[in-house]
């Protein structure tokens, strides 16, 4: 008698703790749950604002712990339909993260359920009603209903929306959906068929040995046009057979068409380039070089080819001694690696004179996309000539500061071209200035004369251009001959002499010849 006395007050404290605690009825045995589920109201729904409780719950909930805790529902309604349902979980977490409506179902006993989720301005409802047959319930919540069905339209739209053709086959390779792109392939490639026949046919050959998610470049001919179209093809498993997508490439191909026409014009181009030509992407590596470049710094081209890195190609050079030998070479390094940043600039500019004699005049420049471009060029023959250039210049200057005459050279606008040693010694005031300041000088020097304003005239182009001298006299009274003769280009030649004044012979020792002694020689005063 006690033992029964015990055991039926043991069935009515659990009844009770599964009044109150549905969640844990749910886990241990659903018959008791389905007795439960008698008492409740379906459908049932509740609404949540990220992840709290809006709407109320009933006392004796059977999908919630604590009905009175809104914080905790969210997590104790998503652990008791995962109980019921193992998908039921992800779908909430899709419905909360991303807003993804919902729908699935689940047995409890003799009842069948289903749940449903949506977003619904701003807040996720989750609703809950019986499908069994022949219940006074409703069989669905027309709200999830409505929600699935605008969703399922959409997505109908948006597979229709698009260019890309969608299709899905089963596991004998047969077509059994097609998205509207896919058919008005089929529409453009056989225009006589006026229906279509299911199985639709293959528009594209298939490849077994193709892998899941791996791609790849089709073409389909038309019978209206003479260029195919091309595709590239992706597929990947769908439960029993695979999913497949082809997006059109045409655009994506005539740029790329394009692309290598202009960088072949361009090589082309650079390859008629005395100027050696080396560019480098925005990972350093060598990605366009013509074959100036070879010749210049004699490289194989077959290494060239490989895309050597920034690094590489200078290491190369050096070896090869196509540029300066450096004293320290980890100074050499951090030279390049500054090489590197001022050519990204686009302010590196550089003479590097090799070993052999030989003058590169080395230029780097920023491109697009951070990739970075040097030219070479000899300028041997350039550097040759303005040496001795300026040799030659350094001759006539001295020739012409060891003559005794005071020597100015003006440009035809006035600007002092040329003037020897006698001239800054006679006029240190008037060094460096142009014809205007200069005459003012020597007219403040010298006793007042008409020549200056002359002279001025005659550096202008005015009047006649005929070589003539005049005398003057300075304030000390130390007497000058001005003497103007025209040179070419306009310019003219302004000289200063002291009257009777003539240089004095200088004697010279001659060179001995044949092994004796020359005599030595004076030139005869005249």
């Amino acid at each position: 008698m006690m033992t029964m006395f015990f055991v039926v007050g043991s069935s009515l404290l659990a009844a009770a703790t599964a009044v109150g605690f549905g969640l844990v009825l749910f886990r241990r045995d659903q018959s008791d749950t389905h007795v439960l589920l008698r008492g409740v109201d379906l459908p049932c729904s509740y609404t949540f604002r990220d992840g709290y409780l809006l709407s109320d719950a009933v006392r004796n909930d059977p999908f919630l712990a604590d009905p009175d805790d809104r914080v905790a529902a969210w997590g104790d309604l998503r652990e008791s339909l995962v109980a019921l349902n193992h998908d039921a979980g992800r779908a909430m977490d899709a419905l909360r993260t991303r807003g993804d409506s919902f729908l699935v179902t689940a047995r409890i006993g003799d009842d069948d359920l289903s749940v449903s989720g949506r977003l619904q301005q701003g807040r996720s409802v989750v609703s809950i009603s019986s499908t069994t047959p022949g219940s006074d319930r409703r069989l669905v919540d027309s709200a999830g209903l409505d929600a699935m069905t605008d969703e399922l339209d959409l997505l109908r739209h948006a597979l229709a929306f698009g260019e890309m053709a969608l299709w899905q086959e089963d596991d004998t390779g047969q077509i059994v959906w097609a998205n509207k792109a896919y058919f008005d392939l089929l529409q453009r490639t056989d225009p006589a068929a006026e229906t279509l026949v299911w199985p639709i046919r293959r528009l594209f050959p298939p490849d077994k040995e193709a892998e899941s998610g791996s791609s790849s470049r089709v073409t389909l001919d038309l019978p209206d046009s003479p260029d195919p179209l091309r595709f590239e093809h992706e597929n990947t498993v769908y439960q029993r057979g695979a999913l497949h997508v082809a997006r059109p490439i045409d655009r994506l191909v005539a740029a790329e068409t394009s692309l290598r026409d202009f960088v072949q014009t361009l090589s082309r181009t650079f390859a008629q380039l005395p100027i050696g030509l080396a560019i480098f992407d925005k990972r350093r590596q060598l990605v366009l070089f013509n074959p100036a470049l070879v010749t210049l710094s004699t490289l194989p081209s077959d290494w060239l080819s490989a895309r050597p890195d920034l690094p590489a190609f200078l290491d190369r050079l050096r070896e090869h001694q196509r540029m300066p030998e450096p004293k320290d070479y980890k100074e050499w390094r951090a030279e390049m690696a500054a090489l590197e940043q001022a050519a990204r600039d686009g302010t590196y500019q550089e003479l590097w004179t090799l070993p052999n004699g030989q003058t590169f005049r080395v230029i780097g420049r920023p491109h697009a996309d951070g990739a970075v471009a040097f030219l070479f060029e000899d300028i041997s023959q350039e550097v040759t000539l303005t040496r001795k250039f300026r040799g030659d210049l350094d001759l006539y200057q001295a020739v012409m500061d060891d003559s005794p005459e005071a020597l100015a050279v003006f440009a035809k606008d006035g600007r002092l071209v040329f003037s020897n040693a006698a001239y800054d010694t006679m006029w240190p005031a008037a060094t460096g200035a142009g014809v205007i300041e200069a005459s003012r000088q020597w007219q403040e020097a010298c006793a007042p004369s008409p020549l200056w304003g002359d002279l001025r005239d005659f550096v202008g182009g005015f009047g006649d251009r005929c070589a003539w001298s005049e005398p003057v006299e300075t304030a000390d009274g130390c007497g000058l001959v001005c003497r103007m003769a025209p040179l070419k280009g306009g310019a003219t030649l302004v000289g200063f002499m002291p009257r009777g004044v003539l240089a004095s012979p200088r004697p010279r020792e001659a060179a001995p010849v044949g092994g004796g002694d020359r005599p030595q020689m004076a030139a005869a005063a005249p």
